[in-house]
């Protein structure tokens, strides 16, 4: 890729090599933070000494080869074949190496050969990543250093920064050197990231998206050129799409870790700890992590700033911190996440941020490692039995999780905390709570407690004041049964007696002495929800409660407070709930539009199975208001929403029986309305229940009776053409000969106007009339 920017410092190379022909040898070494271009200035420079007619001779140091003696000074000469008594590179290994035989002779030897290539042609010696380079190399370029006077030779060097790579001597010596000059090469500015981005080998972007683009890309990159191209790469594969915003991906995690990937071991360490810490760390709580020096932590921290990857001691960017820890091995990551959590444990942090990363290093049994002390006392930290420390720090993360609604958080700390413990009483309340997240994220997820909650109700391990989530879930699940036999286990204590006047307002049939106004225990419960405290299990049952028993204004009091922009619930199955009333509510008041619509919004919360037997009541409340507004598409799709059989075992089921056999009577299904409508009553008496107004299935029973007997009785008699309608075509046609309008037919058979339309084409076809006059008069005729 081109360069961008940096002309000026190529024009300095470029100067220093005219100065070289002239006999003015000189160093120069061409510094910056990783990423930021070293080795493509080097290279573009080299190529234009090289063109010029210079001789370039190039070598690149490794940190593998870093003990390598002569490793670098050796590949300079192999371009041009070794000067005579060259002993060529070997390993310093033991046996005195280079130092035996005489490091100035070597120094000496190297020199003379480069002046007596430089004597025939101007020439320039290159070398990358010096910052890795042998000492015995280094000692002959400090040694051709300080007899540069006469030569037309000129070293460019490429590297860290001196305060960066930290080197020992003698390269702390070869760049101190009063020869050696320095070329910085700094990191972009915005103005200099839209100079990037309109290059023609990133693809020339249009001069505008550029500068309105560079902004966004500079913060992600602190205008590091390495993250840029990775960056612009990410940015391709996204075409055709154009986003709007920097795009990172492979390409730009993978440019974070090379821009990491020459860093020394502490500062590898030191990006590490940073991210595993994210926004907890400090300089003092790297240092204790690591154990290492808070001064060494703080230059580091500098280092990383320079290179573009951190901006005020943090990430510039989500991914790059995703990209260091996709990158730390697997032992080492427990490691480091089991010392944070001990180490912010003590500091007295957020119990959440404590818990993120006792899940991380693997859960509640991370081990005994001690929590001071440096790395290597950590290091030992295995997986093992459950700690109780782990154990109630993922407990109280998880209930503040749920207070402020992030119920999926809740989820994860108690998955860790609920196996790890080996309290039994705590266990219980563990699963309890465990249960009672799930329910809220997902509701269908917690029939697999059931059988457990059940088994820890019945042998008391719960406390009763804490058993009202548990019975809850198994009424909410249609498991009546269970939850009778429960409470017979736990006694006649007071909590207990209200529970039971629960069991009976959702299932009657299993009700049993509770005492108590069933209102004033639900505005307890609707109290207890308002303030984030009660199991939305049994505030749906209190609301309900309300409704059921015709105490609507209670019941729109309560709607009203809840659904409140500041008092609105946290969790979707909490808004689900209160909207689900809400709907109830609305249609018993006559606000169709509102109960269709608080409905809606309530079933779009959760799914029907995560319903469980409460998906009666939005549904039938949606399908009541659905006929009502003479919606029968809707209410017929509603109606194929399936519902579990225990349904029909709760109030709600009377209810959604009541709202299907309205649509049937309003379509004209009379049988089937009937049914609906007499098994309201069989479940009413055998429940011994008398909600009057709030299940009126009389009027409509009588209203489906009369139109069966007319309507047979009209068809019976019916002679001649008319035999031909079906029953709901006579039945218009009747109507027709009554002189009723299409508006007032459909009032009276609830039906649309639509359908009365289509009924009367059909009998024109049929009939082979064109008017009401001819119908009427078929119809009069046929049925003398």
């Amino acid at each position: 890729m081109e360069l961008v920017r940096r002309g000026g410092e190529l024009a300095r190379l470029e100067e220093l090599l005219v100065a070289s022909r002239r006999g003015e040898g000189s160093a120069v070494l061409v510094s910056g933070s990783p990423g930021t271009g070293k080795s493509a200035l080097l290279r573009d420079f080299t190529g234009r000494a090289e063109a010029a007619g210079a001789l370039v001779l190039n070598a690149c140091a490794t940190p593998a080869e870093s003990d390598l003696a002569l490793g670098v000074a050796g590949q300079l000469l192999s371009g041009v074949g070794a000067g005579a008594g060259w002993p060529g590179p070997y390993d310093d290994g033991g046996d005195g190496g280079a130092y035996g035989r005489g490091g100035g002779d070597v120094a000496a030897l190297f020199h003379r050969a480069l002046r007596e290539v430089a004597a025939a042609v101007p020439l320039v010696v290159a070398v990358d990543d010096v910052q890795y380079m042998d000492e015995l190399s280094s000692r002959c370029l400090l040694y051709l250093c300080g007899r540069f006077g006469t030569s037309p030779i000129l070293l460019v060097m490429g590297g860290l920064p001196p305060s960066r790579s930290g080197p020992a001597r003698p390269l702390a010596e070869l760049l101190r050197h009063p020869r050696c000059l320095t070329v910085d090469l700094p990191v972009f500015g915005e103005d200099a990231v839209a100079d990037f981005l309109r290059a023609p080998a990133a693809g020339g972007m249009d001069p505008g998206a550029a500068l309105r683009l560079a902004p966004a890309w500079h913060r992600v990159t602190g205008g590091n050129p390495r993250l840029l191209r990775g960056l612009l790469d990410d940015h391709r594969d996204c075409a055709p799409l154009r986003p709007a915003g920097p795009v990172t991906g492979t390409a730009f995690r993978r440019a974070v870790t090379g821009c990491l990937r020459p860093a020394e071991a502490g500062e590898q360490a030191v990006a590490r700890g940073l991210a595993v810490l994210g926004d907890a760390a400090t300089v003092t709580l790297l240092a204790r992590l690591l154990g290492l020096h808070e001064r060494e932590v703080a230059a580091v921290l500098d280092s990383l700033g320079a290179t573009g990857l951190l901006a005020a001691g943090r990430w510039r960017h989500e991914a790059a911190r995703a990209a260091v820890l996709e990158n730390l091995p697997a032992e080492e990551h427990a490691r480091l996440h089991s010392r944070a959590a001990r180490l912010l444990l003590e500091d007295g942090a957020d119990p959440r941020t404590v818990a993120r990363h006792v899940l991380a290093a693997g859960g509640a049994g991370i081990g005994s490692g001690a929590v001071h002390g440096g790395a290597g006392q950590a290091a030992g930290t295995a997986a093992g039995a459950g700690e109780p420390w782990a154990v109630a720090v993922l407990a109280e993360a998880a209930e503040l999780a749920m207070r402020t609604g992030e119920a999926r958080l809740a989820t994860r700390f108690l998955r860790a905390a609920h196996p790890a413990c080996t309290d039994e009483r705590r266990r219980a309340g563990l699963l309890e709570a465990l249960a009672r997240a799930e329910w809220e994220s997902d509701p269908a997820a917690v029939t697999r407690h059931l059988p457990a909650l059940e088994g820890a109700l019945r042998s008391r391990a719960f406390d009763t004041g804490r058993a009202a989530g548990p019975v809850g879930l198994l009424l909410w699940h249609g498991r009546p049964d269970e939850a009778e036999r429960a409470l017979s286990a736990l006694g006649s204590a007071g909590p207990v007696r209200e529970l039971r006047s629960w069991l009976g307002q959702v299932y009657p049939q299993s009700a049993r002495a509770g005492g108590g106004d069933p209102g004033a225990a639900a505005e307890r419960v609707l109290e207890g929800i308002a303030l984030d405290q009660a199991p939305p299990t049994i505030a749906a049952a209190s609301l309900s409660a309300l409704v059921y028993a015709g105490e609507t204004q209670r019941a729109v009091h309560w709607c009203t407070m809840l659904l409140d922009a500041e008092a609105v619930p946290t969790t979707p199955v909490r808004r689900a709930v209160v909207a689900a009333a809400a709907s109830v509510v609305h249609g018993r008041t006559g606000r169709y539009e509102e109960a269709a619509e608080y409905a809606g919004r309530a079933l779009a919360l959760l799914s029907p199975e995560a319903w469980g037997v409460g998906i009666g009541m939005p549904l039938s409340a949606a399908v009541a208001a659905a006929v009502c507004l003479g919606r029968y598409e809707e209410a017929a799709r509603q109606l194929r929403v399936p519902v579990p059989e225990a349904m029909f075992r709760t109030r709600a089921g009377l209810h959604y029986l009541l709202a299907r056999g309205r649509y049937q009577l309003a379509v004209g299904r009379l049988r089937a309305a009937l049914g609906d409508f007499h098994a309201c009553r069989d479940l009413l008496a055998r429940w011994r229940l008398d909600l009057g107004g709030a299940v009126d299935w009389r009027a409509p029973a009588a209203q489906a009776e009369r139109e069966l007997g007319r309507g047979l009785a009209v068809q019976g008699a019916a002679e001649g053409p008319v035999a031909a309608l079906s029953r709901a075509e006579f039945r218009v046609a009747a109507l027709v000969a009554q002189g009723c309008t299409n508006r007032a037919i459909a009032a009276r058979l609830y039906v649309t106007t639509s359908t009365v339309e289509q009924h009367l084409t059909n009998s024109y076809r049929k009939l082979s009339v064109r008017s009401r006059a001819d119908l009427a008069a078929l119809v009069t005729a046929g049925s003398v």
